[in-house]
């Protein structure tokens, strides 16, 4: 049974994942701001670079989402032409998406901005509160484990 010191170790170091969670989000965030391209449908450009198509229901499986919020940012990404929609000739209920020559050019753009503009957001304090809390969470986990 745990003790009161590591208890208190495990919501300490709990809290300091969310912080850094909360941190890298805002990051993100940051570099995606002028490439008027939402989180979420960077997400799903990502996922389908990774895994080539996907249907709505996986990508709302993957995020968490309902299927409705998918479809509305999938939408949004079509009207682009950075991805397309195929119908499975096996079950035509299904529709597969998969990126377009443009969505995959505009994945390499996009990355290219989000460093562009992480590289002159000045995140340094930022940097060094994260390695200060990793820091920390290191320690956490040393007294955890003895």
């Amino acid at each position: 049974m745990l003790n009161h010191q590591q208890i208190k170790a495990q919501f300490e170091s709990l809290e300091t994942l969310q912080s850094i969670q909360k941190q890298v989000h805002q990051m993100s965030i940051q570099g995606l701001v002028t490439t008027g391209i939402s989180m979420r449908e960077w997400e799903v450009l990502v996922y389908l670079e990774q895994h080539e198509q996907a249907s709505a229901s996986e990508l709302a499986k993957v995020f968490k989402v309902t299927r409705t919020l998918i479809s509305r940012n999938t939408w949004h990404l079509i009207q682009d032409n950075l991805i397309q929609p195929q119908i499975d000739q096996s079950d035509r209920r299904i529709v597969w998406l998969s990126l377009t020559t443009t969505g995959q050019e505009t994945i390499g753009k996009v990355a290219r901005q989000i460093q562009a503009n992480l590289q002159a957001f000045d995140c340094n304090h930022e940097l060094a509160t994260l390695m200060k809390q990793l820091r920390y969470l290191k320690q956490q986990l040393i007294i955890l484990n003895n």
